[in-house]
């Protein structure tokens, strides 16, 4: 049966989405200043400037940061909110995976 969607309701969704996705941020920028700072660093020794060492690693960062993106997503789907779940369903009659 479908509910109503309501503030209420939204809210929960966006609170279940909010802290996961503020955890992956807080996981992305680890991975991304360690994966940055070894590149720097290897780049340094090889003499490289510091404009060309930025040049490659922020767009690392940002490929890093939107994999992880995907992630509080998957986990709430699916997922159990009391009166409610948060699932895909499909509008055909033949369902596609």
């Amino acid at each position: 049966m479908e509910l109503e969607i309501t503030w209420k309701r939204a809210a929960r969704i966006w609170w279940s989405y909010l802290w996961r996705n503020i955890i992956a941020i807080i996981g992305a920028v680890i991975i991304g200043a360690i994966i940055g700072g070894v590149l720097g660093f290897i780049l340094g020794m090889l003499g490289t400037s510091t404009d060309i060492i930025k040049l490659i690693v922020q767009p690392i960062g940002f490929l890093i940061g939107l994999g992880i993106s995907i992630i509080p997503l998957k986990l709430i789907l699916g997922k159990n909110f009391g009166e409610f779940r948060l699932v895909l369903m499909s509008t055909s009659e033949e369902s596609n995976t």
